[in-house]
């Protein structure tokens, strides 16, 4: 997989659009900000797909083979992001269990959606990236953020947040766009 130059601005956009919403007095809960970008790379993904998520209701779950070819493709991107910068896994701490989780997020997937999905939008339309590309660039911010926070809650823990998110973004109708208006 190529990324271009502007999937690497768009991510650093995503990135500081995260730290400006999520952040009180520079602290931002690890949890909560990893499980917000990663969601809002697999709700970008799903938005590729072309479903028409208007007849479906938000929050829904949505389960498609498109999900199932080209999540595992952002999986293996956040992936191979860590490893580029040298984040460190003990894979008897890898898994999907809450527990291996760390602190449940401060927002659910409606509000990490609604908070950043419009801005999300208007950078993949600046940057002239596609739904598919601006969801890599979203995984790419989500791989800064993983790195940027393994120090306090462990690469594990923080790969595992990463991971549920990005799945759950692949596979959950996300607010209306009009709803974010709102």
């Amino acid at each position: 997989m190529n990324i271009s130059n502007e999937q690497n601005n768009a991510a650093g956009q995503i990135v500081d659009l995260l730290a400006t919403r999520l952040g009180k007095n520079r602290a931002i809960h690890p949890e909560t900000v990893i499980a917000v970008a990663a969601r809002l790379s697999g709700s970008l993904l799903l938005r590729s797909f072309n479903f028409d998520l208007a007849k479906l209701e938000p929050g829904a779950i949505v389960l498609s083979a498109e999900a199932n070819d080209k999540g595992p493709e952002l999986l293996g991107l956040l992936s191979s992001a860590l490893s580029s910068r040298g984040i460190a896994l003990d894979k008897d701490k890898l898994g999907g269990d809450q527990s291996l989780r760390g602190d449940a997020p401060h927002l659910s997937f409606a509000e990490s959606i609604v908070l950043t999905q419009d801005d999300a939008l208007n950078i993949a339309r600046e940057s002239n990236l596609s739904l598919e590309q601006a969801a890599q660039a979203a995984t790419l911010a989500a791989a800064f953020i993983v790195a940027e926070c393994s120090g306090a809650i462990g690469a594990e823990t923080a790969l595992n947040a990463a991971v549920y998110g990005l799945i759950e973004g692949t596979k959950t109708v996300p607010p209306r766009l009009e709803q974010a208006a709102k």
